[in-house]
């Protein structure tokens, strides 16, 4: 079974032009790749008619909550920024900060879209063309997930069906260090926490739900503090590229 997925992951990174690096999880056609799962197909066991059959016994339901991803706020993510480095520091801070995100329904981080009718667009590139750079070098990718671990660390389906689409955007570093962060300084990724429509498939009984789940969202400059050798600035990138293979 391992054999035959990394012959399908082999023959997809081919077909898409893309270098696939990361742990194989099994039971879904995905890798673990900066701490979330990446899956360019939904694979076999997508519970689709399970989804699209909720949707259709719960019409107003859904409605309601696709929506609340543009007009509801009341409650934020387990974290605002999280960072590379700071990853320990959140699956701390993370547990307390679940029990709070799952008293309502809320957040405004899960880019949602219809298919019929566009809900809510990605703007699009608002810096001001003024000649200048950015310090660190990446690359800016629009997914449409089908499963992603939540902030539990539990694998969940997401909803994306033809009716009910969801997209993030995010952006990825390509390099540690560059000629203008380097030194004292690195390019480190920074991620952002989405709440997004989810389904167990282990429980149809739970039906669809909204989850919180964290992505890529930029890459930063980040220097150490003063008095910081570089040997622990380049300990601490070594163990976080470890730790995002």
């Amino acid at each position: 079974m391992i054999c035959n997925q990394l012959v399908l992951w082999s023959a997809l990174s081919i077909a898409l032009g893309l270098e696939i690096r990361g742990d194989i999880i099994r039971g879904t056609p995905c890798i673990k790749r900066h701490h979330q799962l990446f899956c360019p197909t939904a694979g076999n066991k997508y519970p689709l008619d399970d989804i699209e059959l909720f949707i259709d016994e719960n019409k107003a339901l859904i409605r309601r909550m696709y929506g609340e991803f543009e007009t509801s706020t009341e409650y934020g993510p387990p974290g605002q920024e999280v960072y590379e480095s700071d990853r320990a520091k959140r699956r701390a801070d993370s547990s307390g900060a679940r029990g709070s995100g799952a008293r309502g329904a809320g957040g405004a981080d899960g880019f949602s879209y219809d298919s019929r009718e566009r809900r809510q667009a990605f703007p699009g590139n608002t810096t001001a063309d003024d000649g200048k750079v950015d310090a660190c070098q990446s690359k800016v990718e629009i997914v449409t997930p089908y499963w992603a671990a939540n902030s539990a660390g539990k694998i969940r389906a997401i909803v994306n069906t033809q009716h009910f689409e969801q997209a993030i955007h995010q952006e990825v570093c390509s390099k540690v260090q560059t000629n203008r962060c380097n030194a004292d300084c690195g390019c480190e990724q920074k991620y952002k926490w989405h709440r997004l429509l989810a389904y167990d498939p282990d429980n149809d009984c739970k039906g669809i739900f909204m989850d919180w789940f964290l992505f890529p969202s930029c890459c930063v400059c980040r220097c150490n503090p003063l008095g910081t050798s570089n040997n622990q600035r380049n300990q601490q990138q070594s163990n976080s590229r470890h730790r995002g293979s």
